[in-house]
């Protein structure tokens, strides 16, 4: 049967102007998901990116380290969801990149008041709380129709590895899994940079094989963002 590799893009710079580039840690983690690879009868796989940046950097460490070249075509139904419009709409001091950064120097935890301040947000955004530029059954669905058009593009014997973000794996869990909505955050919370979830294909109906694999990573490279 055709397998799908779900594959979080590697650590982003997580408080940094430029959020969506990959740091040392998570070039490390792509090379390092890449090497574990080999091992994996992969054939000739297919290999599709979202169009962020931490998405494409990711797939260039990977699919380097796996000798492959670093191609692929992209389809920004793999796209993350606008969590910087989410997070504004709910808390306008987070449009001012400088003012968070010294707010956030002020707390005693501040990534965990950011990831409380940041949930916040997502359940408003869930709630259709405020205009957004694109809903939360908007995202669910284009994630969605992504996956299964990609599952039905496979031949028998294929594989793809699409490399996208946490909050796509998530819904996707959340589908095949046939859980609420509380699941984007719970699963998006606990999902490693550079894990694989794994699908397999049968006659145009997907099956969840593996969540959040990372056994590839050793522990100081274990990150969340």
């Amino acid at each position: 049967m055709p397998v799908i590799y779900l594959i979080r893009h590697g650590q982003a710079s997580f408080g940094k102007p430029d959020y969506d580039k990959l740091s040392d840690h998570g070039w490390e983690q792509g090379r390092l998901l890449g090497r574990a690879m080999q091992n994996q009868d992969l054939g000739v796989p297919v290999a599709v990116c979202g169009t962020m940046r931490r998405h494409t950097e990711t797939a260039e460490a990977t699919l380097t380290e796996l000798g492959l070249p670093a191609q692929w075509r992209t389809d920004t139904g793999f796209n993350e969801y606008n969590h910087k419009e989410i997070l504004a709409l709910d808390w306008p001091l987070a449009e001012d990149h400088a003012a968070v950064t010294e707010w956030l120097m002020q707390q005693e935890h501040p990534r965990k008041v950011f990831q409380s301040r940041f949930e916040q947000a997502v359940r408003r955004w869930q709630r259709g709380e405020d205009r957004y530029s694109e809903s939360w059954s908007q995202f669910r669905e284009r994630v969605l129709a992504s996956v299964y058009s990609l599952g039905n593009s496979l031949n028998k014997g294929d594989s793809a590895l699409v490399f996208t973000s946490g909050g796509a794996i998530s819904v996707i869990i959340q589908h095949l899994m046939g859980l609420n909505d509380d699941a984007l955050l719970t699963w998006n919370r606990t999902l490693i940079n550079a894990s694989v979830t794994r699908l397999v294909v049968n006659a145009g109906t997907l099956r969840l094989v593996s969540v959040n694999e990372h056994l590839h990573l050793p522990t100081e490279q274990v990150t969340y963002r």
